[in-house]
């Protein structure tokens, strides 16, 4: 299923979650570079009123970026919308299965469903005015009753291609990517402060050389410590892994459901795997 397949709400969560992401990243990274770069203009600390201005404009911008993100707070709309995505899509997931609890006829099941996204609306204030980039879009989408109205073989293989094979692949990719990423960027940081570390031994031997980059590198490791704070790469890496390790398991009992109460149970087990993992956006929008 295409992102418009689903119902409206949820292209918004996604595109709400999505925006905010790019906006607290962007002004990390760029408060974490301004600050590298005012570092930069101490060390060489160059005699001239422009050079005095440069890094004070470069201060000026970090400090900008640091208010922006104390006062936005960009990163609760990330993981708020991103939970209010994820939940819309297991709930989507269930409804053109005909699994529990859209088990019944489709007008009830229907019914159902729109008094579900209302709630998840009800249930997030903190984003749900902001839901509005697919307000016209509908709820119950042409591809969504199509699949629902598919035979019971179709929507079985259907499933398990579009649903447990995407995600068994896409959480296998991001783990490998946190992991190798992890790993970078931990040897970013001994890198960084082993250099900071020989140049102030090598300060304490050349105590008249006033150009040691000590304070670039150590900026440098507070903003790699930093970035791997934010992006979480271990977390997420372990989390990735165990789930795409669940997902695999959960995918052998697929090949044998042969009626639509199999089924339902089989997609209630795949959804609910799915959701352990999702809570964690539930737990970090409140950090």
């Amino acid at each position: 299923m295409q992102n418009t397949d689903f119902p409206g709400l949820y292209q918004s969560a996604d595109t709400l979650s999505g925006n905010a992401q790019k906006h607290f990243l962007g002004a990390l990274f760029s408060n974490l570079l301004l600050l590298v770069l005012a570092a930069l203009a101490s060390v060489i600390n160059y005699p001239h009123w422009v050079a005095a201005l440069i890094q004070f404009m470069l201060l000026l911008l970090a400090l900008a970026s640091s208010v922006f993100l104390a006062w936005k707070r960009p990163e609760k709309s990330w993981y708020s919308g991103r939970a209010v995505a994820e939940s819309i899509k297991t709930m989507t997931w269930r409804y053109v299965s005909r699994a529990e609890p859209f088990d019944k006829s489709d007008e009830e099941s229907r019914s159902l469903l729109i008094s579900r996204l209302r709630d998840v609306v009800q249930q997030n204030p903190g984003v749900s005015n902001q839901l509005i980039s697919h307000a016209s879009a509908p709820q119950v989408t042409d591809t969504m009753t199509q699949m629902r109205a598919q035979a019971f073989p179709q929507r079985r293989d259907t499933y398990i291609e579009h649903r447990i094979n995407d995600q068994l692949e896409w959480y296998k990719r991001k783990a490998k990517f946190n992991s190798a990423a992890a790993k970078w960027f931990f040897t970013g940081l001994i890198v960084a402060n082993l250099i900071a570390l020989v140049c102030a031994g090598s300060k304490i031997a050349n105590p008249a050389f006033q150009y040691f980059p000590t304070d670039i590198f150590i900026t440098v490791a507070a903003g790699i410590l930093t970035w791997m704070q934010a992006k979480r790469f271990t977390e997420l890496s372990t989390s990735y892994a165990l789930t795409a390790n669940e997902i695999a398991l959960i995918r052998e009992d697929a090949y044998g459901l042969a009626e639509d109460v199999e089924l339902s149970k089989f997609v209630g087990d795949a959804e609910n795997a799915f959701s352990r993992e999702h809570t964690q956006w539930e737990a970090r929008k409140d950090n």
